[in-house]
C-alpha cells in the first residue's frame, strides 16, 4: 500500500545549529520577548532584579514572565506543565534560551511578584497609549464570575451553619439516648457502645470547627466562609449557577478592544463598581474626559453623579424599581416639577414633598386621599400613593438622555465589553484560577490580560509591526 513514509528513527539528521533557526520571523514569540525585554524590572518592583556578588544565580525575572506569557497565551496555566514545556517546545527552547526552571522557581515568580506583574501589565497600556494604539474615544466596562482554586464544597454561609449546628445537635442528643439506654441494659456491648463514642468525637469536632468557621464569618464581617480559600466568595454565574469565585471587573477601549483596567473583587453584584473603576480607566488613559458605557447591573445613581464631577460621561440604563405593579401609572406618567419640587399625577392632583430616605439617597413625596380619584383604581391600591425621587436624579436623567440619543450603544457595549471575557474563558481557557487569594489570583489574572493585550495589538498592528513599534 502506498502512503507517506516517515524518516527512520536511527537515521542521522543535520538540525539547525542556531535556536534562531527554528522561530519564523514572524512567529508570535518574538513579540512576547520584545516586549518583556523593555521593562525596567527595578522600578517594578521584582523580586531578584538585583543580585548579590555571592552566592547562586538566580534566573531573571523577565526571563520567567516570559515563560509565564507564552503559557497562558497557549492555555499552559501550571507551573509544571510550564516546566515541561522548557524541555519540549520549541517556542519555549527560543524564548527562554533553553534555561528549564523547575516548577517551584516557575510558582514561587508568581507567587512573590503580584505587584510588580501588575506593573508591567499597565506598562504595556502605557506603551499603548504613547504607540498611538488606543484612543479612549469610548470604553465599556464589564464584569465576569470567574471560578476559584478552591473548592465550592469547602464554603459554608450562615445559613447552612445553623442548619449543620441543628442537624449535629439532633444527633448528638441521639447517640447521648443511645448509650443511656445501653448503660440501663443488663448486658452491654462494648464494640457498639466504642462505636457511639468515636461517632460522638465526630460530631463534637465538627461542631467546633462550625464555631471556628462562625468566628471567621464575624472577623470578617461575612455572612460566608471558605477553609481553603478565604477570600473567595460564592455568587451567581449565568449558566454555571452558584459558584465560589470572584467578580472580576475590565474597562475595554472601544476601539482596540485592549483591555486597559482590571481589577479582582468579591461583590458578587456590580453596583459598586462603576466609579472606582472609570477613575483608574481615565486615569490610566490620562484624559481630560472619557465616555463609558456599561449594562444594568451599573446603574448607581450616586456614582453616576460622582463620575460626572470628575469628567465621566457615564451611559448605564437604569435598573427596573423592584416590586412596582404594572397594571398601576407608572413614575414615568407623573409630572415633576423642579421649582415646586412635587410630582403632578394623571388626575391632575399634586404629590408634594414629604421627607428623605437617607439610607437610599431618596425623597419620598406622598398623596394623601386617593381613595375619592376616580383614577383610583389605576393609580394606588390604598388611600395614598407614594413615589421616590433620587438625590442624583440629574445624573440619571443624563444617562438617560445619552442613551436615548444612541440607542445603539448598549448593543456596541455587547461587542466591546463581553468579547475579551469570551477570548479569556475560551480560547486561553482562564475558566478558573489555578492560584488561591485575592493578590495571587490578580497576579495570575494579569499575566492572562497582558497575554490577551499583545495578541490584540498583533492581530491589529501584525507582529513584523508591533516588533518595529517595541524597538
Amino acid at each position: 500500500m502506498r502512503h507517506l513514509q516517515g524518516q527512520d528513527r536511527l537515521q542521522s539528521s543535520l538540525l539547525p545549529d542556531a535556536l534562531e533557526d527554528y522561530v519564523a520571523p514572524d512567529d508570535s514569540v518574538r513579540v512576547i520577548d520584545a516586549f518583556v525585554d523593555t521593562l525596567n524590572f527595578e522600578e517594578l518592583g521584582f523580586s531578584k532584579a538585583t543580585t548579590s556578588s555571592t552566592g547562586r544565580k538566580p534566573y531573571h525575572p523577565g526571563d520567567l514572565l516570559k515563560l509565564y506569557i507564552y503559557g497562558y497565551l497557549n492555555r499552559i496555566h501550571t507551573s509544571r506543565r510550564l516546566e515541561q514545556e522548557c524541555h519540549r517546545n520549541l517556542e519555549v527552547l527560543w524564548l527562554m534560551r533553553r534555561l528549564a526552571p523547575d516548577f517551584k522557581t516557575i510558582a514561587d515568580f508568581r507567587k512573590d511578584n503580584g505587584s510588580a506583574i501588575r506593573g508591567a501589565c499597565r506598562a504595556f497600556i502605557m506603551f499603548c497609549r504613547s504607540a498611538g494604539l488606543i484612543n479612549g474615544r469610548l470604553v465599556g466596562i464589564d464584569g465576569s464570575r470567574f471560578k476559584a482554586a478552591a473548592s465550592k464544597d469547602r464554603a459554608l454561609t450562615r445559613r447552612q451553619l445553623l442548619r449543620d449546628r441543628k442537624l449535629i445537635d439532633s444527633k448528638i442528643e441521639g447517640y447521648l439516648a443511645q448509650l443511656e439506654t445501653q448503660d440501663a441494659e443488663e448486658t452491654v456491648d462494648e464494640v457498639a457502645r466504642d462505636r457511639v463514642r468515636d461517632a460522638l468525637n465526630r460530631l463534637k469536632a465538627r461542631s467546633h470547627r462550625l464555631n471556628e468557621y462562625e468566628c471567621a464569618m464575624d472577623e470578617l464581617g461575612s455572612n460566608q466562609y471558605c477553609e481553603t480559600e478565604p477570600d473567595a466568595r460564592i455568587m451567581r454565574s449565568g449558566r454555571d449557577g452558584m459558584i465560589l469565585g470572584y467578580n472580576v471587573q475590565s474597562a475595554v477601549d472601544a476601539d482596540s478592544g485592549l483591555i486597559v483596567h482590571h481589577q479582582v473583587t468579591q461583590d458578587a453584584t456590580d453596583s459598586r463598581q462603576l466609579l472606582p473603576m472609570a477613575e483608574k480607566t481615565k486615569s490610566l488613559l490620562g484624559s481630560d474626559t472619557l465616555d463609558v458605557v456599561a449594562d444594568t447591573g451599573y446603574s448607581n445613581a450616586e456614582h453616576l453623579d460622582a463620575c460626572e464631577r470628575q469628567g465621566i460621561n457615564a451611559t448605564v440604563p437604569r435598573s427596573p424599581i423592584p416590586g412596582t405593579d404594572k397594571e398601576l401609572f407608572q413614575k414615568s406618567e407623573f409630572n415633576y416639577d423642579p421649582e415646586a419640587d412635587c410630582y403632578t399625577c394623571p388626575a391632575g392632583e399634586l404629590l408634594p414633598y414629604r421627607r428623605d430616605d437617607l439610607r437610599r439617597n431618596l425623597k419620598i413625596y406622598v398623596k394623601k386621599g386617593c381613595s375619592r380619584c376616580a383614577l383610583q383604581a389605576k393609580c394606588a391600591k390604598s388611600d395614598q400613593r407614594t413615589l421616590s425621587r433620587s438625590h442624583f436624579e440629574g445624573a440619571i436623567a443624563r444617562s438617560n438622555a445619552r442613551l436615548s440619543s444612541n440607542p445603539n450603544i448598549m448593543t456596541q457595549r455587547m461587542a466591546i465589553a463581553e468579547r475579551p471575557f469570551a477570548v479569556l474563558k475560551q480560547a486561553m481557557g482562564l475558566r478558573r484560577f489555578v492560584c488561591r487569594g485575592m493578590q495571587r489570583t490578580e497576579a495570575e489574572l494579569s499575566i492572562a490580560i497582558l497575554g490577551y493585550n499583545l495578541r490584540r495589538t498583533m492581530n491589529i498592528a501584525s507582529v513584523p509591526g508591533m516588533l518595529a513599534l517595541l524597538r
